[in-house]
């Protein structure tokens, strides 16, 4: 295969990455994990004290939506603008075009997993000395897994994206406003509990399979079932008072592995594709 036999320049490219986003930076990698502990500290704060949300754990329960959705979101955006951004390298230099866009997803890899590093040292280290913390369970055996297939759904939409953002460069607009507003619809400010129970998925149940099959809302989930016991959803939202949380769905979660594995396939034959025609744009 092409690209393992340029491998070297894979990590050049991807220590450039690094290096640049941090140059100048006194804190350097902290900046990786910075945001989302400041958006769980915020978010907290106004469940319990403007809400009254008496959720045990809350905050762990946010960071374990948030770390997953900050390296969709970020990784896909960052390539989508790679190719455009490194285009006089493409037409000066030979190398398998998809290393650059894979470049920016592995740089964020690297702090998707540093963010985890903090997440099991806060609540299974730290918090736990202190008669707090997240329990140990046997379902944390599925860590790696979840791990490997969201690094599978995030390369395949950013082979996408960085392709079609070469001929259309209204891809970063659309989105940078579908992942601002997504940021709410998916469950990771919530459980997808408050989605089930809501009056419209009440009389159309179907709406909560095609909301669990959706590979991003799927592996959020997943790894709140992974990592976390269930939090009921009365202590999210008091009208739901007494509803029993919902189990872990197999079925669902299933289907969406199916459309993780499609959608990196069909990223990468679009970008096979249409890589020959980059040094054509206009």
């Amino acid at each position: 295969m092409e690209l393992w036999r340029y491998r070297h320049l894979v990590k050049m490219l991807v220590a450039r990455e690094l290096k640049v986003r941090y140059k100048n930076s006194v804190l350097g990698f902290v900046w990786s994990i910075v945001p989302p502990l400041l958006q769980v500290l915020v978010f907290t704060f106004l469940a319990r004290n403007a809400f009254g949300v008496p959720a045990k754990n809350y905050s762990a329960y946010l960071l374990c939506g948030l770390i997953p959705w900050t390296f969709f979101n970020t990784a896909i955006l960052d390539a989508s603008q790679s190719l455009v951004i490194n285009y006089t390298m493409i037409r000066k230099v030979y190398l398998p075009r998809e290393a650059i866009p894979l470049a920016n997803v592995l740089s964020n890899f690297v702090h998707f997993m540093l963010g985890w590093v903090v997440y099991f040292a806060a609540f299974l280290v730290i918090a736990r000395a202190f008669g707090g913390g997240i329990p140990l369970l046997p379902s944390m055996v599925f860590f790696p897994f979840l791990v490997l297939l969201e690094a599978l759904l995030v390369t395949g939409c950013a082979l996408f994206v960085s392709a079609l953002n070469v001929f259309y460069e209204d891809v970063k607009y659309v989105l940078q406003t579908l992942f601002s507003l997504a940021v709410f619809v998916l469950p990771v400010l919530y459980p997808a509990d408050l989605i089930y129970y809501s009056n419209t998925v009440q009389h159309h149940p179907w709406l909560f399979k095609l909301y669990l099959i959706t590979p991003i809302a799927a592996l959020i989930d997943a790894f709140r079932h992974c990592l976390l016991q269930s939090i009921s959803p009365g202590t999210i939202n008091m009208h739901l008072a007494g509803k029993p949380s919902l189990p872990f769905q197999p079925a669902e979660f299933a289907v969406s592995c199916v459309i993780t594995i499609f959608t990196a396939w069909g990223g990468y034959a679009y970008f096979n594709a249409r890589k020959w025609q980059f040094t054509e744009r206009p």
